[in-house]
Order: structure tokens, then sequence, then C-alpha cells
């Protein structure tokens, strides 16, 4: 991505939230009253992702959209589940039950693509969040917020490629998910060598790692897409820094960020983490919806106007960003200084 492209989608976001700001002061019918909406009822927003429940990432994307929830006076439903069937029924379930919008993930499209487009074809809004962009005309949905995988997966591979990195172990610990397997294919496009490894988070996700490590001393750096498999990744490489003392560097990165993945970058366990803002992927679209409604029925607030109309045609990307040991405190003050203004919890 380039640096415009960013700055924009980081504008775009800022922009989004201060109208929000600007235009809701508080939650119900107050919110309501502010918005312009009258007797409007509230919107109906289903949230149906593919994150396993209890997951940090999804914890951070469900704190944003329940935040955004009570402040513009959105029904939210939020269901997180990796099991595909279940993601299925749960779409049917919105469509029968009169849902307004659907948000969705599209980490499984093979599975998922056909229901979710079947719901726009019924009516509702289709937002796609964290995974899936490429596909979002495809299935009909209005709009995208996340990351575009292709390039967060090549800037990380530059990144690597930087630091020195020539062969790469990427671990994918979902079966199935497209956002892993293009985020591993780009960043072992930009190095000389790509290993693949395939791992059940509830297994001995540490011994597996370690073996691989063993088995081939040419890789120099891992690639985690967890908070959970980034532990078991670290112990791994420690393991193998015992049992090899005169092996090269192995560099560990991570698709994640929060609080214990800054502990790990501090601690010298991780080279650079990569953010994609989940709280803002959780929030953003459950916004953009009552400001849609709110667009509709003023009629004429420019700044709403260009907000909407420029994120139906391009989204929201929100990220790769990188935190690393230079900004990793920066980091951490913003994140608290976020949560203490929203009320979210670590």
């Amino acid at each position: 991505m380039s640096s415009r492209s960013k700055s924009s989608s980081v504008w775009l976001a800022a922009m989004l939230l201060a109208l929000a700001g600007f235009i809701v002061a508080g939650c119900g019918e107050a919110a309501r009253e502010r918005l312009g909406l009258g007797l409007a009822s509230p919107v109906s927003v289903a949230m149906i992702v593919h994150g396993a429940e209890g997951d940090p990432f999804w914890a951070d994307v469900r704190a944003g959209a329940e935040d955004a929830a009570q402040a513009f006076d959105v029904n939210l439903f939020w269901r997180s589940t990796p099991d595909a069937a279940e993601r299925v029924r749960l779409v049917d379930e919105a469509v029968q039950q009169g849902f307004d919008v659907l948000v969705v993930t599209l980490s499984d499209p093979e599975a998922m693509s056909e229901v979710v487009k079947d719901a726009a074809l019924l009516g509702l809004t289709v937002y796609v969040i964290n995974v899936g962009a490429e596909l979002v005309a495809e299935v009909d949905a209005d709009s995208y917020f996340g990351q575009v995988e292709t390039v967060a997966g090549l800037a990380v591979g530059d990144r690597l490629l930087e630091a020195g990195a020539t062969h790469l172990l990427c671990v994918q610990h979902e079966a199935f998910n497209i956002a892993l397997e293009t985020r591993c294919n780009r960043a072992g496009s930009r190095l000389d060598q790509l290993t693949t490894l395939n791992v059940a988070p509830d297994g001995l996700v540490a011994v597996q790692i370690e073996d691989a490590l063993t088995t081939d001393a040419s890789i120099d750096a891992v690639l985690t897409m967890s908070t959970s498999v980034m532990y078991e990744a670290s112990v791994a490489i420690d393991r193998v820094r015992v049992i090899d003392p005169n092996r090269g560097a192995l560099l560990h990165a991570v698709f994640e960020l929060n609080e214990r993945v800054l502990d790990a970058i501090e601690e010298g366990q991780v080279e650079f983490a990569v953010d994609q803002q989940p709280y803002l992927q959780g929030y953003l679209p459950v916004a953009y919806s009552r400001l849609v409604q709110y667009s509709e029925l003023t009629q004429g607030d420019e700044l709403a106007d260009a907000l909407l109309q420029w994120i139906a045609g391009r989204g929201v990307l929100l990220g790769p960003g990188f935190v690393d040991s230079q900004n990793v405190q920066r980091v951490r003050d913003a994140m608290a200084r976020s949560r203490s203004g929203s009320g979210v919890s670590e």
C-alpha cells in the first residue's frame, strides 16, 4: 500500500469517528434525536464472524461493535464461530428475523459466498470485515472494512527481507482461511524460500514448530497469526536456541496486536507485529449503518454524504500498520488512552 493510500485510510477512519462524535453525544432516544432520526427505529445489525470465542483479536472486534451499538443506538447481534456451517445457518436466521444489516467475514468463501449473496439479494445491507476485500463485488456487498491481505503479506515479506531473512516458516492455525494462505504466500514470495506449517491450535503447536525448525536449519524467520500461536512459536524458538546455540538469528513476526503482543516485542521475543485495527473493524460498520440511515433521512448533510459515498465506493483500509521496538511504547500509550476513553478493558 502506498503512503498516500495509507494516509487516506487513516484520514477516513478519523473523519468518520469525528463525525460520530460531532453528531452523537449519547445513546438511545438521545442519539436518535441528535441524528435527526425522529421516531425511526434502531438499526438492527447481525455481525457473524469466523473467529474462535475468547480469541483476543475477536474480543477487540466485538468491543468495537458493542461500543458503536451503544453510541449509535443500534440493535446488535454478535456471533463468532470457526464453524462455517454454523455461520451459514446464522446468516439464514438473520435474514428470516428481519435484520437490516449483515456484517460478515469471508475467510472461507466457498462455504459463505452463496448465502451472503442471497442475503444481499433479499435486501439486507452487507458489509465484509477482516477478510474478503477482493470478494465484495462478487457477493454484492456494500463495502469492506479491514486490510488487503495481499498488500499486508507483501509488506511483511519486505520487512523480513530487510531484517535479513531468507527462509520463512509460516504457521497457519485455521484450515480453509484464505487470509492466512494469502499472507503466507505473499510474504514468502519476497524471500528465497517458504515453508508452510498447518497446526491445530488445541494440539502440540510448540512441538510441531520446533520439529519444523530442527528439520530444516535454513529457516531463519517464523510468521504466526494469533497470540496463542505466537506464544507456542516463542517456546519452540527458545528450545531450538538451547539445542543449537550456534544457529543464526530466528526472526519472529506476528499478525496481531494487543497488550500481550506488545509485551513480546518489548521482551525481544517478536521482531514486529502487524496491526489491522480490530476495534475499528467492529466499530466502523456498525456506526456506518446508522450514518447511512441518517443520510437517507436528512438528505443534505454534506460531510456525512461525502463520507458515505467514499466508503461505499472504496471501503476503509485499516492496515497493515507495523509495531516494533521503535514505536511499541507510543502504541501502548495510545491503546491505553483509547481504552480509557471507550470503557474497553484488556
